[in-house]
């Protein structure tokens, strides 16, 4: 009897003379045997045993096995993660255990059903969703349930996971997420689940390097979209009543830009370049809402791109606007002009302006003002700008 003393979880007395607790040596516990031999039971192949009685030696277990050392839940775990056909109560208990129990099942075991996994991610700690982001059958539902608790270190778990596909809403919660987590940036722009969309809210503030890339890898041309609307033009702008919807996305299509005056008349490219010049020197807001209107845009993206501290947006814009090339390297070279004008900043932008096509730049500022698409609109909120028209990415970000 001596190997199964403290089984009963009665204390041995204290030494009347040194008041301290005799060691006693213990054996396998009556618990511990019990619950080594219904896990020999619950793993015995589909032959030996019935799906019925497998669940109620489970049952059993259940009642247990959380009252042993986590020692011994770790080895039924290890056992249990070999067997396809352990009924998920048991699997779902060892699950949501202990890390170190759990990763016997989340990391061993071949098969777990989705749903499993899904309650793991949200009722496990970030432990338990670190482990579920490394299995090889890792879903698109298990991976949403995952980057539902704003942990960086899962996101990029997740997000090195090419095999895996991310639905789109987390990949909107994650751009949003990579404003104030560097980290994303970069894994983010590796998916193939990114969109121009996507890439141009990120270019606001990811650094010089990373714009570079979302400019050559999202680089579109809207030509067949123009041919196919240009017949909507004329009977949409020749109306007295034209349908405002139909031609807010006709103005998004527009092949070319036309800089306009306040009464809609056409600006030449003398007052476009003053105008410009005035802003970059002293962006006043009386000089930021002419540049708005000169470029088409509203007056909160002008004053974003006027502010922005690399410079690569209003080479953007200058493009759109159908600056000349020597024009804008002139830009750089006024006196007593803002920011870094520097030789060598200057060619890097005129590399920018050099990159891409006037209507490439257009397609770009009109994601930029782009506030009616529903995704964009999505990604505003998550970013916390809210419904304040005042309030834009830049200020949001404490890039001004």
């Amino acid at each position: 009897m001596a190997e199964f003393e403290g089984a009963t979880g009665a204390s041995p007395a204290p030494d009347a003379e040194t008041m301290l607790t005799p060691i006693t040596k213990i054996g396998i516990t009556p618990r511990a045997q019990l619950v080594r031999k219904l896990s020999d039971i619950v793993v015995l192949p589909t032959g030996r045993l019935s799906a019925n009685e497998r669940s109620l030696v489970a049952d059993i277990l259940l009642q247990v096995i959380d009252k042993v050392e986590i020692d011994l839940r770790v080895e039924v775990a290890a056992r249990v993660a070999r067997v396809a056909e352990c009924p998920p109560a048991l699997v779902r208990m060892l699950v949501l255990d202990e890390p170190e129990v759990a990763e016997k099942i989340l990391l061993g075991a071949e098969l777990v059903p989705e749903a499993l996994l899904i309650e793991a991610a949200h009722e496990g700690g970030m432990a338990h969703r670190l482990m579920i982001a490394q299995r090889i059958d890792l879903s698109a539902a298990v991976a949403d349930a995952l980057l539902q608790y704003d942990e960086l270190e899962v996101a990029k778990a997740v997000l090195r996971r090419d095999d895996c596909t991310i639905s789109p809403n987390a990949i909107n919660k994650l751009v949003a997420d990579s404003a104030t987590k560097e980290d994303l940036c970069a894994l983010l722009l590796r998916r193939r689940e990114l969109e121009p969309a996507h890439g141009f809210i990120m270019f606001w503030w990811v650094d010089a390097e990373r714009r570079r890339r979302i400019l050559s890898r999202f680089a579109l041309d809207r030509r067949v979209l123009q041919d196919s609307l240009a017949d909507l033009y004329p009977k949409v702008f020749r109306t007295h009543d034209p349908d405002p919807f139909v031609k807010d996305i006709l103005i998004l299509a527009e092949r070319r830009h036309r800089p306009r005056g306040v009464n809609g008349e056409p600006v030449d490219m003398d007052v476009v370049l003053r105008t410009l010049g005035a802003a970059r020197r002293y962006p006043a807001q009386e000089i930021v809402d002419a540049v708005g209107m000169i470029a088409g845009v509203s007056r909160e993206l002008a004053a974003r791109i006027l502010r922005d501290p690399g410079g690569e947006p209003f080479a953007i814009m200058c493009k759109s606007l159908g600056i000349p090339r020597d024009q804008f390297y002139g830009f750089f070279q006024e006196e007593g002009d803002a920011g870094d004008n520097s030789p060598e900043r200057a060619e890097y932008l005129l590399t920018v302006f050099d990159s891409m096509a006037r209507d490439f730049a257009r397609a770009i500022m009109r994601y930029w003002d782009w506030d009616g698409n529903p995704r964009i609109a999505y990604i505003t909120r998550l970013l916390g700008l809210g419904d304040d028209a005042d309030q834009d990415i830049s200020s949001a970000l404490n890039l001004a």
